[in-house]
């Protein structure tokens, strides 16, 4: 990877950890830190972080090759990030209670993603690129508002989601796609967008 489109990537990165913050005060200015930042860039990444998180954030951050992700917290301020790039992809979260909020993105090759919450503020999201595509949710109550994205190539995707606040949007492109939501209750306001070939 030239060193502009790095500093490109890295200035991107910069941009959505501040526009999260922007979105989520309460992980921001929460009152006792539990950080943890993982970034990577080659070969045959990995990650992993666990909290029992009270204020809570975590992120991870690879480049290319092999990857994989995962990150648990569990209850109070929240917040996890992950974005990959590119090669055999994977990333995970969890999360548990209290103020949530996700955001997983992958780039290009084998793709996966999932994420499973418990309750409170949520707000999940995941989107990914290239490939062979796959993606999951799960979410069990509060405000929720998943959204999952996909673009080109396998797709997949599956929401479940069980009740409160609900809104799920989602968008499949080209190729594959396939998608099963199953919302059981609350507010809901369900979109979908789907293509294919």
């Amino acid at each position: 990877m030239s060193h502009a489109k790095h500093n490109h990537v890295i200035r991107m990165v910069i941009l959505l950890a501040l526009g999260i913050f922007a979105l989520a005060p309460q992980a921001a200015l929460a009152e006792g830190p539990t950080e943890a930042y993982i970034y990577q860039q080659g070969d045959h990444n990995e990650g992993t972080i666990r909290q029992g998180a009270r204020d809570s954030l975590a992120m991870q951050y690879q480049l290319g090759d092999d990857n994989t992700g995962y990150i648990y917290q569990s209850g109070e301020g929240n917040l996890s990030i992950q974005l990959q790039s590119g090669q055999f992809n994977t990333a995970r979260a969890a999360t548990i209670g209290n103020n949530n909020f996700t955001i997983q993105t992958q780039s290009g090759a084998g793709n996966s993603l999932f994420i499973w919450q418990k309750g409170n503020d949520n707000l999940l999201v995941q989107t990914q690129t290239g490939y062979e595509n796959r993606a999951s949710a799960l979410v069990l109550g509060s405000k929720n508002a998943v959204s999952q994205n996909q673009f080109g190539y396998g797709h997949s995707s599956r929401v479940r989601v069980l009740g409160d606040n609900n809104t799920i949007d989602h968008l499949q492109f080209g190729s594959g796609t396939e998608l099963a939501v199953a919302h059981l209750g609350d507010n809901a306001v369900i979109g979908v967008f789907r293509f294919g070939l």
